[in-house]
């Protein structure tokens, strides 16, 4: 009888930690996914094609009618042209150029603003191992 009851008790206390250990590795999951939308590293710019149209180019900007200027390369943009806005100043940039300033900078040419660094190439595994485990595991 008295081993019938331990028997049960360590039954409890084993399911009741297996719960337990679920609960908090739920919520490392969660947390681990919260910090990854709220930094947000994929939205680092936005790449578009630059199409001339001088009706809405007016409507954006009042007091002139020219097209976007990349301050990297010293040239307006042309009828074509892949251009990059960074989200966090809203400037753009011819692709080629910006993507050359990134190599060796980390801040906007113009404002001087800091750009998150490129996202992770696997940002899923991220929620279940660390940065540093999958930095010491990578480099070689």
């Amino acid at each position: 009888m008295l081993a019938q009851h331990v028997f049960g008790f360590c039954e409890f206390i084993t399911v009741y930690i297996f719960l337990a250990s679920i609960v908090v590795f739920t919520l490392r999951i969660f947390q681990r996914f919260a910090t990854v939308l709220i930094n947000r590293p994929w939205s680092r710019h936005r790449t578009f094609t630059f199409r001339s149209s001088q009706g809405r180019l007016e409507m954006v900007n009042d007091h002139s009618s020219s097209s976007p200027y990349c301050v990297v390369c010293m040239q307006e943009a042309e009828e074509g042209d892949k251009m990059r806005r960074l989200t966090i100043c809203l400037h753009c940039f011819h692709a080629e150029c910006i993507d050359t300033w990134f190599c060796e900078m980390s801040t906007c040419p113009l404002c001087r603003a800091e750009i998150p660094p490129l996202p992770p190439v696997k940002p899923l595994l991220l929620l279940f191992v660390s940065a540093g485990v999958l930095d010491f595991f990578s480099n070689k």
